[in-house]
């Protein structure tokens, strides 16, 4: 059996359509479904302290807005793409024990069909693999483009497992492949776009399962 701790973030986004305390209460039934078999670590920041925020403050760069501009703003954007820089935090400040580290978005609880119970089963799952893969669940199969006009649903985004080996070099690899696009671009995108570039353009193990946006997120996972 393989020890997990379970890393989440929420960083407040000033009038983004779901409220800091809906937000609030989210992130504490997520907290209350996960301690009974995992220990959790949530990180909060300002929109400012975040990586892709500083990388892009006082630059000439566009968003990716899609078909909801309210929501997708560059601030959501850089709170997003925070999520690898949180895991690698947690890789090097975890205790010496804990061998995988579990991604769970703090609001998950907005998403339809999950239960405390389905999170605690896909743990223990999580638990008693024996990869040191990093699986990320999604809604697309292989044959699928990736244009920033739109979100690429290759992978979902609110779950993802990462060894703890990994994740340093996970963040490595997402922060260098967003820039990069970003200077091609001169545009900031959805992070499951700049996902998607990574497991096609590096050789970091990313399994992909297949997922919706509802419980498969966690019930498609199957060592």
């Amino acid at each position: 059996m393989r020890s997990v701790k379970v890393v989440t973030g929420y960083v407040p986004i000033p009038h983004h359509p779901r409220s800091v305390a809906e937000y609030g209460a989210l992130g504490e039934r997520l907290g209350n479904a996960v301690s009974p078999v995992a220990p959790l670590k949530a990180y909060y920041t300002a929109v400012e302290q975040c990586w892709l925020f500083k990388a892009t403050h006082n630059k000439k760069v566009t968003h990716s807005e899609g078909d909801n501009a309210a929501k997708n703003t560059l601030a959501y954007h850089c709170a997003n793409h925070q999520k690898t820089d949180w895991l690698a935090m947690e890789s090097f400040d975890a205790a010496k024990n804990i061998e995988v580290l579990v991604w769970i978005d703090y609001g998950i609880f907005s998403v339809p069909g999950i239960t405390d119970k389905i999170i605690q089963e896909f743990l223990s799952r999580v638990a008693q693999a024996d990869d040191q893969d990093i699986h990320i669940p999604g809604c697309w199969g292989t044959d699928y483009s990736i244009s920033d006009d739109t979100p690429c649903w290759r992978f979902c985004g609110g779950v993802m497992i990462v060894p703890r080996s990994q994740a340093p070099l996970l963040d490595k690899e997402n922060k260098i492949k967003t820039l990069k696009n970003i200077q091609r671009t001169k545009n900031v995108t959805w992070e499951v776009n700049d996902l998607a570039r990574l497991e096609r353009y590096t050789h970091l193990p990313i399994k992909w399962y297949q997922a919706d946006h509802n419980e498969t997120l966690f019930t498609g996972f199957q060592p």
